[in-house]
C-alpha cells in the first residue's frame, strides 16, 4: 500500500525534472524563434522568466528565464540575446547528465571542431570551452569550475565570426 501512495510522487518529480532538460535540436529551434514564442514554449516546460533587458546601440538585448529559481540560484538558465534584424544566440546553462546528451548530439550532427580553450575572456568561472560548427551554427559548449555545471551557446554562423572578430563571444 505505501508503495502505492509514494509511486505518484516518484511520476511527479520526474516530470518536473524533465522540464529543466533542453536537448540539442530543441535549442537550435529556439535559437531561430522570436523571444515571446521562446518565452511561452519555456514557461509551458514550468521556467519562469527573470529579467529582460532590451537591447541598445551596439550590445545585444538579454532575456532570462530560470528552472526552479531558488533565490540568486536555480537548477538551470535559458538565456536569449537579440536584437533587432539580427540573429539570436541561445545560451543554456544546467548542471547533470543532460550535457553529456546534448555533446553526444552534436557529435552525431558531424559539427566539425573549430576552436578549445581554457579561458574567456571576462569569464573567471569557465573552465574550458569547445566550438563546434556545421554549415548553420556554431556550438560553443562550456564547462564550468563548479562541479558539474555546463553551459552551451548556440550562434549562427555568420553572428558567431562577426562575435569572434569584435571579441563579444
Amino acid at each position: 500500500m505505501k508503495q502505492l501512495v509514494l509511486y505518484p510522487i516518484f511520476i511527479l518529480l520526474s516530470f518536473a525534472g524533465m522540464g529543466q532538460s533542453l536537448n540539442l535540436a530543441q535549442l537550435l529551434k529556439l535559437q531561430s524563434m522570436g523571444k515571446q514564442e521562446i518565452g511561452l514554449f519555456l514557461e509551458e516546460k514550468g521556467w519562469t522568466p527573470k529579467s529582460d533587458t532590451a537591447p541598445q546601440e551596439e550590445k545585444l538585448g538579454k532575456a532570462v528565464w530560470a528552472f526552479n529559481p531558488e533565490g540568486e540560484g536555480a537548477d538551470a538558465w535559458c538565456i536569449l540575446y537579440y536584437a533587432q534584424g539580427r540573429p539570436n544566440r541561445i545560451l543554456y546553462n544546467a548542471q547533470g547528465d543532460t550535457f553529456e546528451k546534448i555533446r553526444k548530439n552534436v557529435r552525431q550532427r558531424d559539427m566539425a571542431l573549430l576552436e578549445e580553450g581554457e579561458q574567456a575572456e571576462g569569464l573567471d568561472f569557465l573552465d574550458a570551452y569547445t566550438d563546434y560548427a556545421d554549415d548553420l551554427v556554431v556550438a560553443r559548449l562550456y564547462d564550468y569550475k563548479q562541479i558539474d555545471y555546463y553551459g552551451i551557446k548556440i550562434f549562427a554562423k555568420e553572428d558567431y565570426l562577426s562575435a569572434k572578430k569584435n571579441a563579444r563571444l
